[in-house]
């Protein structure tokens, strides 16, 4: 008898460790440029509203607290130790990322960007939109203001980010293509997505290029930092910031006249997208064109592969805001949605 409840024992236990191992959780985490700023603010919630609607997976963003590449390479070798399953990137400089996604790769561990459209050693990069036609987009809309002529400014973040890079080209080419009267005041400035080296810049143009009309910024940080510069030196109306930015970042600016107009895609969608992405593959799922991800402007996908073979998913999922649609984006309180 007591061999028999023994073995019964035995079998119970090993049915429960069995079944603990079957509901482990796999880890994601996404490696943001760095944390602290409202666009990957925004982005963690969809991470974590990923992680809330599938339950059997641990989702969770982490980042550095600047926009350095060797901080990121830092974080993505240490989460390689901790053994996760799939890490995801938003890069700062996509080059660097390559031999720490090898290590990555060699430890059975999925890869993956957002913002990245070259990257190397994943198996997918997602993308909100294709970025050529978002800068067109962009250069339409500021072109407008402009009158389609006069002195304008491109700025990134850093000159190593391939998706500011491409906005500019596409502006760039808009520009060339349609608008021959526009001129660009120097080559596009580095801002190191920090807001008062975008100020201080925007001073210094406005001082050496009195003619200037506009400055377009790609990171975040441009808008408000040369809109503080067009405000402080009494220059709305004749001078106006434009580029990607967030309501709650520009907002005001737009509502006083020193921005005339942003856009974006929204970062919780994006992170949702990815993780989802990195989710169906560690289930073994593919990946094809025309799925819809769950998330607007992700509804019907398309798959292009980059230079290196890296297939590259596209959704079209930009948003503009200017001071007349500003209110949509506005809570009853005043404050802003995103």
């Amino acid at each position: 008898m007591k061999k028999l409840l023994f073995l019964a024992l035995l079998v119970t236990l090993l049915l429960v460790t069995s079944l603990g191992f079957a509901q482990k959780k796999q880890t994601i985490v996404m490696v943001v440029k760095l944390e602290g700023v409202a666009w990957f603010d925004n982005m963690r919630l969809g991470v974590e509203a990923f992680a809330k609607d599938y339950p059997d997976v641990d989702a969770y963003q982490t980042g550095a607290e600047n926009a350095d590449p060797a901080a990121q390479v830092k974080i993505i070798e240490d989460l390689i130790a901790k053994g996760v399953n799939a890490i995801l990137a938003v890069p700062n400089d996509p080059a660097s990322l390559v031999p720490a996604f090898k290590r990555a790769n060699n430890a059975k561990i999925i890869t993956l960007t957002h913002e990245a459209s070259v990257q190397q050693q994943v198996s997918y990069d997602v993308e909100a939109f294709d970025n050529i036609a978002y800068g067109r987009h962009m250069m339409d809309i500021m072109a407008k203001w402009m009158g389609n002529r006069g002195l304008w400014q491109p700025f990134v973040g850093h000159l190593t980010s391939t998706t500011h890079n491409e906005w500019v080209d596409g502006e760039v080419m808009q520009a060339k293509d349609k608008y021959p009267n526009l001129k660009m005041a120097t080559d596009r400035l580095e801002e190191q997505e920090n807001q008062q080296i975008s100020y201080e810049k925007g001073l210094e143009l406005l001082k050496t290029y009195p003619q200037l009309k506009t400055m377009m910024g790609s990171a975040m940080s441009t808008v408000p930092g040369v809109a503080r510069a067009i405000t402080e030196k009494g220059l709305i109306g004749k001078v106006a910031a434009f580029g990607t930015c967030l309501p709650s970042v520009a907002g005001d600016y737009l509502k006083s006249g020193a921005a005339i107009s942003i856009h974006f895609w929204v970062p919780a969608d994006a992170g949702y997208v990815t993780t989802r992405v990195a989710y169906d593959l560690l289930k073994g799922k593919k990946i094809t064109a025309g799925m819809n991800l769950g998330r607007p402007g992700y509804e019907k996908i398309i798959i292009k592969n980059n230079k290196s073979g890296v297939p590259v998913i596209y959704g079209a999922a930009w948003v503009d805001v200017n001071k007349d649609n500003l209110k949509d984006w506005t809570n009853p309180d005043g404050s802003y949605k995103l």
